[in-house]
């Protein structure tokens, strides 16, 4: 009897571990068309680093990335469809046909975006009044006027992140610092990617912030930091809607 009781449980023991391993694989497939440009070996060394550092399980970590980056990719199409059913009569659903305008050296804008057919929405830091230092796929981390950069007519807004006007511009030169820097398209893991080095725009303001004024401007804390992370975060508040 307890021979066969012993069988069962490590029977089940194994189907379980296979269970568990076939599951891993399909949340691993599925990140990854969540991600697209992001490459299985860099998306598992990660993980590896972050069950290095919590003592959680790979399993239980691709588990709360991909719901993360599941409910971003809800909340996306969620104000994707209130902005059109709103402004479509009106203003189209065009986007990059007003400039973001002036601001205060420290601040940023957001604005919806889609990158890799992903709607993530983008961010940019205000270098000065009337420059912006952003990071995009097409040239990595880069400044543009104000004037030349286009956003979408709803939806689009300036912020201001509550601290001292010394930590501001701070972030910002920091931020400044970076340019040259490539593209990262790894958004589902960038708390964990080095300050230097590629960055996609929301790590880019992130970081500044991080390393002057010490703040964690990512509203839910989750391994990756989002655009609309960095716009609903506690410590931003709005100057104006673009």
């Amino acid at each position: 009897m307890k021979k066969t009781l012993f069988v069962l449980l490590l029977t089940s023991a194994m189907l379980f571990s296979q269970t568990n391993f076939s599951h891993a694989e399909s949340l691993i497939n599925d990140i990854l068309v969540l991600q697209p440009n992001v490459s299985q070996q860099e998306l598992m060394q990660d993980v590896k680093s972050i069950v290095s550092s919590t003592g959680k399980s790979e399993y239980h970590i691709l588990e709360q990335i991909y719901t993360e980056l599941k409910e971003n990719e809800e909340q996306g199409q969620r104000e994707k469809n209130k902005k059109s059913s709103e402004f479509t009569a009106t203003f189209g659903d065009t986007g990059g046909t007003v400039s973001v305008g002036s601001s205060t050296k420290g601040n940023f804008y957001y604005t919806p975006s889609e990158t890799a057919y992903l709607d993530h929405g983008h961010v940019g830091m205000y270098y000065t009044s009337t420059t912006i230092v952003e990071s995009v796929p097409s040239a990595g981390v880069r400044t543009i006027s104000t004037t030349a950069r286009k956003v979408d007519s709803s939806g689009a807004m300036v912020k201001s992140v509550t601290t001292s006007t010394t930590n501001r511009n701070n972030a910002a030169d920091w931020a400044y610092s970076q340019l040259g820097q490539s593209y990262s398209y790894n958004f589902a893991t960038n708390r964990l990617t080095d300050h230097t080095g590629a960055k996609n725009c929301s790590k880019l303001i992130w970081s500044a912030y991080q390393l002057y004024g010490n703040l964690d401007l990512d509203v839910d804390g989750g391994w990756g930091v989002y655009p609309r992370d960095i716009r609903d975060a506690t410590n931003t508040m709005l100057v104006r809607n673009i």
